[in-house]
C-alpha cells in the first residue's frame, strides 16, 4: 500500500513533462537518465498506457500523460496547501504563496500591492512569478500559481476574476519627436516609422493591435520585442514607436524622454483582473492575499495604486 501512494516517480514524471525531456529531469534532480526512465516505465506499467510520445521536439504527454499531469498537479497542490489548513485550525495566517502576474502589473502594479500585503501578514511569504497573461492563465491552470493578475485576454471557462486596476494604453514617441505634438494624426504621419509591439500573448499586444487597427498597414514596419524596457530605451532614442501603459512610462515622462501623442483616438483604458480557479479553494495565506488584492484602491489610469 505504500509503494502505490509514493509520490516520487509521479514528481519525476511532472519534470519530465515540464522540461519535455528525461535529460532535464535527471539533471534538475542530480540523478541517472535511466533512473528517471525506470521511474516512467513503473507508472506506465501502473496505468497501463504510455504517458509519453517521444518526438523531434521532446517528450510530449499522450492523452493518458495529460489526464495524469492534470491530477499531479491537483496533488501536489493539496499537499502544498495542507500546513495552511493545519494553521488554520490555529487561527494563524502563516506559510508560503504563489502568485502569478503577467508583465505590466508584475512589474508596478503588484510589488507595491503584496508591500501592503506583507506589512499586514508579516509570517506569509509570497512569491510572485510573471511571464505574459498566457503563462499566467496556464500557471493557474497547472496549479503553479494560486492566483493571478492579468490584464484584458481571453478568459478561460472555470475562472474566477474580479477588477482590481486601469491604466491606459497610449502611442508613446520620443519626447523629442514632432508626431507627439499632433492634434490630430494621419496615416502620412506614420510611413516610414517603425511601429514597436510585445510577443503574442500579452495583453500589451493585444490592446496595441486593437487600438491600431486602422494604422498598422501604415507603418513601414512592425518589430516584435519581449521586454518593456528595451521598447521603452529604443522609442526614446527615437529608433520608432510604440504602444505602452501608462504605469511603465511614468518615470519617463517625468523625465521628459517619452511622450504620449495628444491625437486621443490612439489613448485606451485598459483593465487588470486578479483571477483564480473555481474549483481551487483558497486557505490561510491565499485566502489573505485574494483579500487584500481584491481590497485595493480602484485606479482610472496614471499610477497604480
Amino acid at each position: 500500500m505504500t509503494e502505490k501512494y509514493n509520490l516520487y516517480p509521479l514528481h519525476i514524471f511532472q519534470l519530465v513533462a515540464r522540461h519535455s525531456s528525461v535529460t532535464g529531469a535527471a539533471q534538475e534532480l542530480c540523478i541517472s537518465q535511466p533512473a528517471v526512465s525506470s521511474h516512467l516505465k513503473a507508472l506506465e506499467a501502473r496505468y497501463k498506457e504510455a504517458l509519453f510520445e517521444r518526438t523531434p521536439r521532446g517528450m510530449l504527454l499522450t492523452p493518458a500523460g495529460a489526464a495524469v499531469a492534470e491530477h499531479a498537479s491537483r496533488i501536489f497542490a493539496l499537499l502544498e496547501e495542507m500546513e495552511a489548513v493545519v494553521n488554520a485550525t490555529r487561527g494563524e495566517v502563516k506559510g508560503i504563496v504563489t502568485m502569478a502576474a503577467s508583465s505590466t502589473p508584475g512589474a508596478y502594479l503588484v510589488p507595491r500591492l503584496l508591500r501592503r500585503f506583507q506589512d499586514r501578514y508579516p509570517d506569509v511569504q509570497a512569491t510572485l512569478l510573471v511571464g505574459d497573461s498566457r503563462e499566467v492563465l496556464s500557471w493557474l491552470r497547472d496549479y503553479h500559481a494560486a492566483l493571478g493578475v492579468v490584464g484584458e485576454t481571453d478568459m478561460e471557462d472555470g475562472l474566477i476574476r474580479e477588477e482590481i486596476a486601469q491604466d491606459e494604453l497610449r502611442l508613446m514617441t520620443a519626447a523629442t519627436d514632432d508626431l507627439c505634438r499632433r492634434e490630430e494624426i494621419k496615416a502620412e504621419h506614420l510611413y516610414g516609422r517603425t511601429l514597436f509591439l510585445r510577443e503574442p500573448g500579452s495583453s500589451t499586444r493585444a490592446g496595441a493591435q486593437t487600438l491600431l487597427y486602422d494604422w498598422q498597414k501604415d507603418f513601414a514596419r512592425i518589430v516584435e520585442q519581449h521586454s518593456i524596457e528595451a521598447i521603452k530605451q529604443q522609442v526614446i532614442a527615437g529608433l520608432g514607436v510604440a504602444v505602452l501603459s501608462s504605469w511603465a512610462t511614468e518615470l519617463e515622462e517625468k523625465a521628459g524622454l517619452l511622450c504620449p501623442v495628444r491625437d486621443t483616438r490612439f489613448w485606451q483604458r485598459r483593465k487588470f483582473y486578479l483571477v483564480r480557479r473555481a474549483d481551487r479553494p483558497l486557505l490561510g495565506g491565499a485566502a489573505a492575499l485574494w483579500d487584500c488584492l481584491a481590497s485595493c484602491p480602484r485606479t482610472s489610469g496614471g499610477s497604480p495604486p
